[in-house]
């Protein structure tokens, strides 16, 4: 049985590798196995070119982006894809992350009852699937697969490996949350000034609840962020780290009248 959502689901894509290309197909497969009225906007940022036809998805709506001087902005591609969207519940979802379906019901849910919520639809644990468990769950997109992989005797042991998974957070800010379109725009959307990978998750979550609202995550056992693994060059090598890292601190610290000025310096 499928499940029904009525929303948009968001996503940001810029194909540095092969695995990350395999990851996105997995994910779309994954929503098409098991979701029903929704649209899944994939906002790229073209690099490497693309074998993905996405027009064979009838779900997707795709956005193409330019890329300026070989970086990317994933807060710019999410503010394009959130003025696109058509439902007014959102969830963004990363490319290499699977959540539970439940775990994505149960925080539709919380949702519908307090508006002003952005909800980590997970437990807080960031479990990363390795390459061959990934090639496994590309055939059977089953979540109950991703769950048989994880000792629970070392499920809050963080840096615990076995040959399937391992444990990298039991805290994790990224991923992906849910909210409501109005809540984005209320905050003039996503903070452009982010270059690359590296805090983007954070500052969002700081500057959110910092401006009103409520940022909670699923009290619920076992409902982890699964990560399909991948390569990437670029792991280690964004030049714009530390300026996001101080990008991020500057919001933890300005007072909320500067926080709401410094959030309307930019154009959504």
């Amino acid at each position: 049985m499928k499940h029904e959502l009525k929303s948009s689901v968001i996503t940001f894509y810029r194909k540095d590798s092969e695995d990350r290309e395999r990851n996105l197909k997995i994910l779309l497969d994954f929503y098409q196995k098991h979701y029903d009225n929704f649209e899944f906007i994939v906002a790229e940022q073209k690099h490497l070119q693309s074998n993905i036809d996405f027009s064979s998805y009838k779900f997707v709506n795709h956005i193409e982006l330019p890329t300026i001087d070989n970086s990317w902005n994933k807060m710019i591609a999410y503010n394009e894809a959130v003025k696109n969207a058509f439902h007014e519940k959102l969830i963004f979802n990363d490319i290499d992350v699977i959540f539970n379906p439940y775990a994505i019901l149960e925080s539709l849910s919380i949702l519908s009852k307090d508006n002003k919520k952005l909800i980590l639809p997970n437990d807080g644990h960031f479990v990363c699937v390795k390459e061959h468990a990934v090639n496994q769950f590309k055939e059977k997109l089953d979540i109950s697969y991703l769950q048989s992989l994880v000792d629970m005797d070392y499920y809050n042991q963080i840096g615990y490996h076995n040959e399937n998974i391992h444990i990298g957070h039991t805290q994790t800010p990224g991923g992906g949350f849910i909210t409501k379109k109005r809540n984005i725009l209320n905050c003039n959307g996503f903070n452009p000034y982010f270059i690359g990978w590296g805090y983007e998750d954070n500052e969002t979550l700081t500057r959110y609840n910092r401006m009103g609202y409520t940022v909670c995550r699923l009290n619920t056992d076992f409902k982890p962020l699964f990560h399909l693994d991948h390569e990437n060059a670029e792991r280690e090598q964004n030049p714009f780290y530390k300026i996001n890292n101080n990008i991020c601190n500057l919001v933890e610290k300005i007072d909320s009248k500067h926080l709401f000025l410094y959030s309307n310096t930019w154009k959504m």
